[in-house]
């Protein structure tokens, strides 16, 4: 809860205006899905966060963010990594999370990481915009995502 005013700096800096979380949704979503939800912490600043809801059977990643001026770094793939994990570890059959069709970083990041689109969301954001629906069932590209070494970290 002490990190929702980072975590919302980080919301404004990533998201359209219409998108971003309020504070009382984001102190809920800490409070409701603290067991899976991390901040990424660098220099003792938080740069990055995944709020990760567990939803039946499946982690819904409902935000994942990095500060701007920290990506491309690897930190997005750590944090996605946290939720994937749950897939890994048998916890979870399914990963999911929704994005912009617009957003092709984002999509680009998560097919590299094994999602496979599932649903187009029409209108499913605030401006009209279609979402689409991506899931990750296999814990196996789970596993080979999270191991793939990077040039700063290696996750294991």
């Amino acid at each position: 809860m002490s990190d929702v005013y980072q975590i919302y700096d980080i919301e404004l800096k990533s998201f359209k205006p219409d998108d971003v979380y309020s504070i009382e949704l984001l102190k809920f979503l800490c409070s409701f899905c603290q067991d899976n939800s991390y901040v990424y912490v660098l220099q003792n600043t938080i740069v990055g966060y995944i709020i990760t809801c567990i939803e039946g059977n499946a982690a819904h990643v409902i935000s994942i963010a990095v500060s701007p001026e920290h990506r491309g770094l690897g930190i997005g793939r750590e944090l996605l990594c946290t939720a994937l994990r749950l897939l890994i570890d048998k916890k979870v059959k399914e990963v999911f999370l929704e994005a912009r069709v617009s957003n092709t970083t984002a999509l680009q990041f998560y097919k590299a990481a094994g999602f496979e689109i599932s649903e187009v969301l029409a209108n499913y954001y605030s401006d009209g915009e279609d979402g689409y629906r991506l899931a990750m069932r296999n814990a196996e590209r789970a596993l080979s995502f999270c191991i793939r070494k990077n040039s700063t970290y290696e996750i294991e």
